[in-house]
């Protein structure tokens, strides 16, 4: 009888260490699994504020636009331009102020716009100097990589 009580004692040990050992290897998985979670947010929420950012620059645009059609009409195409606020009003530049949040880098380009026979937007046609295409740039380093957002959108002297 006492030779069966030993070999229980050790087989309960050897259950513990087991158990202890399932019991850390789940708690690891599971750190895992929420470290990986932590950095999806992180770069989820990158890409957001960089959709937002993206988003603002054409905002100010339209206010540049709403202000004088002219102050876009008279822009380099396919130059980069830089938004600031100058006297509660946005305006453009060609230096860069500089990346926001120390983060972001933003801009934006103008392009021509040209028409179809049908007044249909087109890559080719009769160009349109009442209307210019802008794109705004938001671009971040994500862990050495040059990571981009682009939203792009038509602008039209609508106060003549």
């Amino acid at each position: 009888m006492k030779k069966n009580t030993q070999q229980q004692k050790g087989i309960g040990m050897i259950e513990v260490i087991v158990c202890l050992t399932i019991i850390a290897i789940t708690f690891w998985g599971f750190l895992e699994l929420v470290s990986y979670n932590l950095k999806i947010q992180d770069k989820c929420k990158t890409k957001i504020e960089a959709i937002n950012l993206a988003v603002e620059t054409i905002e100010a645009i339209r206010s540049v636009r709403n202000e004088d059609w002219n102050n876009l009409a008279s822009l380099s195409l396919g130059t980069k331009y830089y938004l600031l606020i100058l006297g509660n009003k946005w305006t453009l530049t060609l230096t860069d102020p500089g990346s926001i949040n120390g983060i972001y880098d933003c801009w934006l380009v103008l392009e021509k716009v040209y028409r179809d026979i049908s007044d249909d937007i087109s890559s080719s046609g009769i160009e349109d100097p009442e209307t210019k295409k802008v794109t705004a740039f938001v671009e971040w380093n994500d862990r050495g990589q040059i990571k981009q957002s682009s939203l792009t959108t038509y602008l039209t002297n609508w106060t003549d």
